[in-house]
């Protein structure tokens, strides 16, 4: 699916933002632990933990046909 979010480009928004793992965490209520686990594709993200993440990201969600495209930073 193009446009997914995948774990590299979670990294790469989060590293962008300057935000720590444990920062991204507190903010999108997750565990540090999770966010870890994403980013390294070890962990899948569903349609609500990547609308918090985006939220916490502040970047866009913007739904398609084939599923989740992610807008920004």
């Amino acid at each position: 699916m193009t446009g997914m979010l995948t774990g590299s480009k979670l990294r790469m928004i989060r590293s962008y933002k300057g935000i720590t793992q444990a920062q991204l965490a507190a903010l999108a209520k997750v565990s540090a632990s999770a966010i870890a686990e994403y980013e390294l594709d070890k962990r899948e993200l569903r349609t609500d933990t990547i609308r918090r993440l985006c939220q916490a990201l502040g970047v866009a969600v913007t739904y398609t046909v084939d599923g989740v495209e992610i807008s920004g930073p």
